[in-house]
């Protein structure tokens, strides 16, 4: 197993470098690009607590061991589950042979960002800030985008410690 310098060198400092500018991006503009990039470094961190966890352990040499504690992470983070689907659809080209596999696809529209003011007929007017509602379809349910990529970044950033 070959080690290679990317400034972070755990699981924390993945989060500080990378997850953490990518949720601050998501919760400034709720779209597309910005949930499917969150989700990319998500899954990334279960990479990294990999190997804060098992160093040197090479995952595809030792997969029983691998395949429990991702089933550990998904058993206490089902929304991570959800996390990696996405991230390793974009990553292999709309097709995943996994048969863990369990989004179907995703619905509804992300924000544009910004404020929306519209004046009324008396001189007035309203503020309306645009909201995702991005979904993930999965086994005949709906999870809500933004709470997913909410609960899995909190949940990773305490394992992370």
């Amino acid at each position: 197993m070959k080690k290679i310098d990317l400034g972070a060198t755990s699981a924390a400092g993945h989060m500080a470098v990378h997850v953490a500018p990518a949720y601050s991006r998501f919760q400034r503009i709720s779209n597309l690009e910005n949930a499917m990039s969150l989700a990319s470094t998500l899954w990334d961190t279960a990479g990294w607590l990999w190997s804060d966890r098992h160093p040197g352990v090479d995952r595809s040499k030792h997969r029983s061991v691998a395949e429990t504690f991702d089933k550990d992470l998904f058993s206490r983070c089902p929304d991570l589950g959800l996390i990696r689907d996405l991230a390793e659809v974009t990553k292999h080209g709309g097709e995943l042979s996994r048969k863990t596999v369990t989004v179907t696809g995703l619905s509804g529209s992300g924000s544009p960002g910004g404020t929306l003011f519209v004046s009324t007929p008396f001189g007035g007017m309203t503020e309306a800030k645009p909201e995702c509602t991005l979904q993930i379809e999965h086994d005949g349910k709906s999870r809500n985008m933004t709470d997913a990529l909410a609960t899995a970044y909190k949940f990773l950033l305490a394992e992370a410690g």
